[in-house]
């Protein structure tokens, strides 16, 4: 990664972090300094500063969770200062070019900070981090297995989190639609078998919409909202239809004798990507959405491979879950070179599984099993050999799980 640096940009940032006036010192890097080995791994190591102890905590909190940044309490490094100043909120460093200054004072202003602090440490390096706090919306399941409901967050660090169902029986897998007003869900509440309700999140109505014969699960939306990918079992072996948002009869696009589940649109909607296959072996497929064959995509060294996720900002990867001798992980498989990379090394005991990605295109949420308790994960797929998983979700939730994001325009 430094192969691409200026020699003066180094300069400077060696002066910050010593403290000195830029460019004061020798234009030669030594490279063997603590802070610029974590910074040639993609890591930039910083300090958090700030008078508002609940401001300066939140920023805190916020900027550890990302791959990019490795939060220190003490030593030689770059600090950033945040403070309230009037109706805004303020952040400055000395790598900064300037001070950032966000309009409001709430929880929503100190994310849109946040991404800010996290796009001004990454410019002196070539970094592009896009935004993540203030552009990522939850939804997911919690509680136990017979019983569990839906719940929304406003953000990755669950703040204004409510319960969206109250049906006292299993609800799971929820999908937003991309204007944030409804959710697709599996719920188990009415027949007993697996259906699909659509809730309204302004009056929390939910009513059927997909209730087959046998199971309904699924249920992601087109990026244009219009259409809804459903895997139902009316036929027999589960399969993947489509059925417009606004209701209707599913047509089934994929009808052979495999079963399928788990669909996801590409960027442009024209595609769906999904699991196919024996129980033992399923692969990843896609077919167009105007109709046709399936097509295998053949990922070397992943034999098993479900649960894929296509990514909203770079449509030319696909996060999706692997088992590999009993351990179930997850990896990101790039179209562009055909082949795929691990997210973290392979744990016999922690299991991740349901993918999603989140603003930026770089991170993911995933749901993590330790033992028999299930939670909530950010994964950082940015730096595959420095990939931070952090724990995400509020002590009162157990066993949280399913989760899928909304992405903020």
């Amino acid at each position: 990664m430094f192969s691409f640096f200026k020699k003066s940009v180094f300069a400077a940032l060696v002066a910050c972090f010593a403290g000195v006036p830029a460019f004061a010192q020798s234009r030669d890097v030594v490279v063997s300094d603590p802070i610029l080995i974590n910074v040639r791994q993609g890591i930039c190591p910083i300090k958090v500063q700030s008078t508002d102890s609940a401001l300066g905590g939140l920023v805190q909190k916020a900027l550890d969770l990302h791959g990019a940044v490795e939060m220190r309490t003490s030593g030689n490094v770059p600090a950033v200062k945040v403070e309230r100043q009037g109706g805004t909120l303020v952040a400055s460093c000395k790598i900064f070019p300037q001070e950032i200054v966000v309009a409001g004072t709430d929880n929503a202003a100190a994310l849109r900070l946040c991404d800010e602090i996290l796009a001004a440490l990454g410019k002196p390096w070539g970094w592009d981090l896009k935004p993540i706090f203030a552009k990522t919306k939850l939804a997911f399941a919690a509680g136990n297995g017979a019983k569990s409901e839906i719940y929304t967050t406003e953000n990755l660090l669950f703040k204004s989190t409510r319960k969206v169902t109250s049906h006292g029986s299993r609800s799971i897998m929820p999908h937003w639609n991309p204007a944030g007003t409804k959710l697709l869900y599996t719920t188990y509440f009415k027949s007993g078998a697996a259906d699909i309700y659509m809730l309204d999140l302004a009056t929390l109505k939910s009513k059927p919409f997909a209730a087959y014969k046998n199971s309904n699960t699924g249920g992601a939306f087109s990026p244009d909202g219009k259409t809804v990918a459903l895997a139902l079992s009316v036929r027999g072996p589960m399969n993947i239809f489509l059925s417009p948002a606004s209701g209707g009869k599913a047509h089934a696009l994929v009808k052979d004798g495999d079963t399928s589940s788990s669909p996801s649109f590409s960027p442009d909607g024209k595609t769906v990507v999904f699991t196919s296959g024996t129980a033992g072996a399923p692969r990843l497929y896609t077919v167009p959405v105007s109709g046709g064959k399936k097509n295998r995509i053949s990922i070397p060294g992943f034999g098993y491979a479900t649960e894929p996720s296509w990514n909203p900002v770079f449509p030319n990867k696909i996060a999706f879950c692997y088992n590999r001798s009993g351990k179930m992980a997850v990896a990101v498989y790039d179209r562009k070179t055909g082949r795929a990379f691990d997210v973290g090394a392979l744990t016999g005991t922690r299991r991740y599984s349901h993918p999603v990605w989140c603003a930026d295109g770089r991170h993911i949420v995933v749901t993590e099993e330790i033992g028999k308790s299930t939670g909530l994960a950010l994964v950082d797929t940015g730096n595959p050999q420095k990939a931070k998983f952090r724990r995400i979700g509020i002590d009162s939730l157990k066993n949280c799980c399913d989760p899928d994001t909304l992405i903020l325009k």
